[in-house]
């Protein structure tokens, strides 16, 4: 195998100045703007609430806390700081301020919360849910415009009650997704933050934030104080107004498409997976495309596939998407796929990009079981590291990062195992737009994620649209609505 090393990609921040680190490039430059537009002006963000009045309580202090510097956390290892959290205000460097509007504030009674104790626990989570499907409804019924977020603070009691107590974390889960459907059966609801999320868009195509309470209370076992507030901050502007940063040399001409699929549970006990895929484009803004429905035998094969029709068509959907929003086609488009492509995929894919002048079909395997080990006993492998041959490659998007002079990671870092099934670009530049790609997930701060967001992304959308109460919405084409 060839082995080179792909440079750390850089990322614009306000007036297209660029960092390679989101941390470092929004303490300089601060945020890269409003959506697509790259304009950057002190702003307020006009929050909503639902919650119980207490909840509110705790969730304004902890406004207040984050207006504030938060020092770093410091390793007592390497006696390494983690980058500041500057605090969110106009005076800041982030050059924003969020304001909860009390004409956007739904309450819920303490009461209601109580009398969740008389049922069981699966049954307080479905009662839960009504109680902010009729808050959600109001909130939309009673303002004008719409906040620009709804935040959803929980009491200490509404998670004493509903917490899933089977896991560590602060969860509510009403049911696991491993379930096997009996005849005539349904399931009201899975993921309670998944719920939430279809309830806020559902009425009036709003984005939501949960926030738990040992977040609020800085319970350093989940993170700690800074990343807590760097993690809120960048989540919380780019769900309701803008773009913290963006990509600097992604392609103009390529438009990268990540396909992935969710179940949907239906009554009796036929399971449907629907294809979606998730658009990437320069702009920065993403772009969610749901395919059809269609039934897969598990019994056949454990991974589902796309139909020659229904791959041809789902590529069709993303070529328009772009066309309508650049008012030209791309010259490149890139599929990225955690399960092998079919011969029937390959065929589909290839009639939709007919016109199209080039295509890469890339499989990303992120459980390969290869580790390498660098001589040096010193440093793991580098981020950046590719090895390929003609259409296979390993490429490490974890790993040392010589500029920070650290491993932001605390285990043996893993290599992708990539395989390309259709390849008119060089292995370098696949690489280079995966490791690009791993910097774009605005739900976090992080330097970057192991998955590129054409992945990552696709399954955290692919679980919320798999939510029974999601099934008949016209559902947004925005990733905002569902981080």
């Amino acid at each position: 195998m060839k082995n080179t090393f792909i440079e750390e990609p850089k990322l614009y921040f306000g007036n297209n100045e660029e960092n390679i680190d989101p941390k470092i490039g929004l303490i300089n430059f601060g945020c890269y703007g409003r959506f697509s537009k790259g304009e950057q002006e002190p702003l307020t963000i006009r929050a909503g609430f639902i919650g119980t009045l207490k909840a509110k309580q705790m969730f304004e202090a902890w406004l207040e806390k984050l207006r504030y510097r938060i020092s770093g956390r410091i390793y007592a290892s390497t006696n390494k700081r983690e980058v500041d959290f500057p605090g969110i205000s106009l005076e800041s460097p982030l050059r924003f301020e969020i304001k909860v509007d009390d004409s956007c504030c739904q309450y819920i009674d303490d009461s209601a919360i109580r009398e969740l104790e008389n049922y069981d626990r699966k049954e307080r989570v479905a009662k839960l849910v009504e109680i902010y499907d009729q808050k959600f409804k109001d909130l939309k019924d009673t303002t004008d415009p719409h906040p620009d977020i709804v935040f959803l603070p929980l009491s200490e009691l509404t998670m004493e009650l509903c917490k899933d107590p089977n896991i560590a974390e602060e969860k509510i889960i009403y049911e696991r997704r491993n379930v096997k459907i009996k005849q005539g059966e349904t399931y009201p609801l899975f993921d309670f933050h998944n719920v939430m999320k279809v309830l806020a868009y559902k009425h009036g195509g709003m984005a939501s934030q949960i926030i738990r309470p040992t977040t609020m209370n800085f319970n350093k076992l989940v993170q700690d104080p800074a990343t807590i507030g760097w993690n809120f901050a960048v989540a919380t502007y780019y769900k309701a107004t803008g773009i913290p940063w963006k990509l600097s040399e992604l392609d103009e001409n390529t438009c990268y498409v990540g396909l992935s699929f969710y179940k949907e549970l239906s009554k009796g006990n036929t399971n449907l997976r629907t294809s979606m895929a998730h658009v990437y484009m320069r702009t920065g803004e993403s772009q969610v495309i749901i395919g059809k429905p269609f039934h897969w035998d598990d019994a056949i094969s454990k991974r589902p596939s796309l139909s020659e029709s229904f791959a041809t068509e789902i590529i069709n959907d993303v070529i328009e998407l772009y066309k309508r929003q650049r008012e030209v086609y791309p010259k490149r488009v890139v599929i990225h796929k955690t399960s092998p492509f079919t011969a029937e995929e390959i065929v589909g894919f290839d009639k939709a990009l007919k016109d199209i002048e080039l295509a890469d079909y890339i499989h990303i395997n992120e459980n390969n079981g290869i580790r390498l080990f660098p001589k040096s006993e010193k440093y793991p492998a580098l981020r950046g590291t590719f090895l390929y041959t003609a259409t296979k490659f390993l490429l490490y998007t974890t790993g040392y990062v010589p500029l920070l002079d650290t491993y932001c990671g605390s285990s043996i870092p893993a290599p992708l195992f990539l395989e390309a099934y259709r390849l008119n670009s060089t292995p370098e530049k696949v690489a280079k737009d995966i490791l690009a790609l791993t910097k774009l997930d605005w739900n976090n701060s992080y330097f970057n994620t192991r998955l590129p967001v054409t992945i990552s992304v696709s399954r955290k959308v692919g679980e919320i649209l798999s939510e029974s109460s999601a099934e008949k919405l016209d559902l947004p084409p925005s990733y905002r609505y569902y981080m």
